[in-house]
């Protein structure tokens, strides 16, 4: 990237970021789903023992659960069994986290660009030397580091309170490769699939919330992993985590070369002029 065309994406960035400041309310319904994905695990970690009279680890059912889990996360294997089903139910809702940086990555890309069609300023920033791939990278750029970040939030509470309201060795669990494969590999992959496809459907769509209806197709396979992870049918190693990972990545490629040829940058500037 030469130094110009940094200059224009930088200015972009930091113009979208000032946006965002101005409407924090954007944010609530990827944080809604960061509390969600976080205290559903320990609502019942703490919760049913509190309410039952029983440790998780008597449930002989639970351990038995827990234990299947071992060749995924092997770390569950030096485990004491209350310590082994309290880290199968962290594990268990750990998928929910990769819905945040989803859900945030589709409402935050296309509030950006219909709200700015409706508003009519996409039009005088097309008519500056800025490129469509520029301009759709600038966006993009802005709305993952932003859903990133709220992953990175999200994961920091989750192990935080594993230490805090768990045995001994279940925080563990949430380091080991398996569990950053899929926080720090299928989490942003999935998010950067969210984006290009939340840009090419709202350089089509006329108002916000319709857009932001098509993430639920992207949101599906995230909710059929964690059904899966539930009842023990869908159980991705750390190698399955990374190649579906890597795949996404090459759809991102994809769907970005044809993300830049659909946005229509001649209709809106005609339309404008």
């Amino acid at each position: 990237m030469t130094s110009a065309r940094a200059t224009r994406v930088s200015a972009l960035m930091r113009k979208e970021a000032a946006e965002l400041r101005a409407a924090p309310g954007l944010l609530l319904t990827p944080l809604l789903m960061l509390l969600t994905a976080v205290a559903l695990p320990f609502g019942i970690i703490v919760g049913v023992p509190a309410w039952s009279g029983e440790a998780l680890g008597s449930a002989d059912d639970l351990v038995d659960l827990a234990r299947e889990l071992t060749p995924a996360v092997p770390a569950l294997a030096q485990l004491p069994a209350d310590a082994a089903v309290q880290a199968f139910v962290v594990q268990q809702f750990l998928p929910l986290l990769v819905l945040v940086p989803v859900i945030g990555a589709m409402t935050l890309v296309t509030t950006s660009v219909v709200g700015e069609k409706q508003a009519r300023s996409l039009e005088p920033l097309l008519a500056t030397p800025i490129t469509t791939a520029e301009l759709l990278g600038a966006k993009t750029g802005t709305a993952l580091l932003v859903s990133l970040a709220l992953l990175a939030a999200g994961f920091a509470t989750l192990l935080g309170a594993a230490a805090a309201l768990t045995a001994p060795g279940v925080a563990g669990t949430l380091l080991t490769a398996r569990s950053l494969a899929l926080v720090a590999g299928l989490a942003p992959a999935t998010a950067a699939v969210t984006l290009v496809l939340g840009v090419i459907v709202s350089s089509r769509a006329g108002d916000a919330r319709s857009a932001q209806q098509f993430g639920a197709v992207v949101a599906l396979p995230v909710v059929g992993l964690f059904v899966g992870q539930l009842d023990g049918t869908l159980l991705l190693s750390t190698g399955g985590l990374l190649a579906v990972s890597a795949l996404l990545w090459l759809l991102v490629a994809l769907l970005a070369w044809v993300a830049v040829r659909v946005f229509d940058r001649e209709r809106i500037l005609t339309r404008w002029k």
